[in-house]
């Protein structure tokens, strides 16, 4: 339970623009060398490389969109996986992430095997895809590879679409080891760390959601958590061109504000943890930061928590 709520209300509107394990042999995409060099290359796979890794061995492409886009066309050989399919079946707080058992069950319906390395991609700039990322980062699993820039890269780049969908046969999927549960965060651990010195809290949904203007629907109220640092997560990739993530030297002007990699502690939320977890993947995969945690419950749990301390800017708007 909380025991303050700060609300700073300004009399005008605040509008903005929107703009770990190793891979498999054969697996790995081309590491970009020099100074534009991510973190961890191997995180993403470029288009110009799919092709070559499709149908090998403990290779596993997953569409990460709604059946309905699936079914429409799809890279061939991917499986079929939503956002809704990694929820917990029974939560307070909607779109949390599932439990271990939960992700088991469903691998093993899919057929995935634990030596399989995912590609994963979406249609939204990586944003979905990194929350399937995150969730397997939590769990132990990091054999996963976002596809850089999606299926608008892998269009572009000239690879052809299917609707067959041959199931694979169904497996036994465990999970390895104890995975990694420091890349989460709760709500009582955040609160009592707001405002220490090096703790940067980063809000990874748009301007108009950050200064109140917007309150989506789902949540208690409108507002951010106080000390935190807007940046959304659009603007970490080429969102309205070719959906790619900026360069380095970009994200590192994005990000100067959270400090050297080494020393910071940061935390990012959203509105349900999807946002935040593509934030996670820019700073840790692309930038290198070792300490970064995605506050899961995001702004639907704040909101919802009595006493909860809230800042606000704007006069708000319910949108869906």
């Amino acid at each position: 339970m909380f025991w303050r709520i700060s609300i700073g209300l300004l009399a005008a509107f605040t509008l903005a623009c929107k703009g770990p394990s190793g891979p498999e042999p054969g697996t790995e995409p081309q590491a970009v060398s020099g100074p534009e060099a991510y973190a961890v290359p191997e995180a993403l796979v470029e288009a110009s490389q799919l092709q070559s890794l499709l149908g090998k061995e403990h290779i596993v492409v997953v569409d990460f969109r709604k059946r309905e886009d699936f079914d429409k066309g799809h890279i061939p050989g991917a499986i079929p996986m939503w956002r809704s399919d990694i929820e917990a079946a029974e939560s307070p707080i909607p779109g949390m992430m599932a439990s271990a058992p939960e992700m088991e069950a469903l691998f093993s319906r899919l057929g995935i095997h634990p030596a399989d390395t995912l590609l994963v991609y979406d249609d939204q700039a990586c944003c979905d895809a990194a929350r399937l990322w995150w969730v397997l980062q939590v769990y132990g699993h990091g054999k996963v590879r976002l596809l850089n820039g999606g299926l608008h890269a892998w269009q572009e780049a000239g690879g052809a679409l299917t609707a067959d969908y041959p199931p694979r046969p169904a497996s036994q999927f465990r999970f390895e080891g104890s995975g990694n549960p420091g890349l989460r965060i709760g709500k009582e651990e955040l609160h009592q760390n707001l405002g220490t010195p090096g703790f940067i809290v980063i809000d990874s949904r748009s301007a108009e959601e950050y200064s109140g203007l917007r309150q989506k629907a789902g949540a208690a109220a409108a507002g951010r958590i106080p000390t935190s640092t807007n940046r959304d997560w659009a603007g970490a990739t080429n969102y309205h061109g070719d959906k790619k993530f900026r360069s380095t030297r970009e994200l590192k002007a994005r990000f100067a504000f959270a400090g050297h990699p080494d020393s910071a502690r940061v935390v990012a939320y959203c509105h349900s943890g999807v946002r935040s977890a593509h934030t996670s993947f820019v700073l840790t995969q692309l930038l290198g930061y070792p300490s970064v945690r995605n506050y899961d419950g995001s702004w639907l749990e704040w909101s919802a928590t009595e006493g909860a301390p809230i800042e606000i800017d704007s006069v708000t708007k319910m949108f869906k």
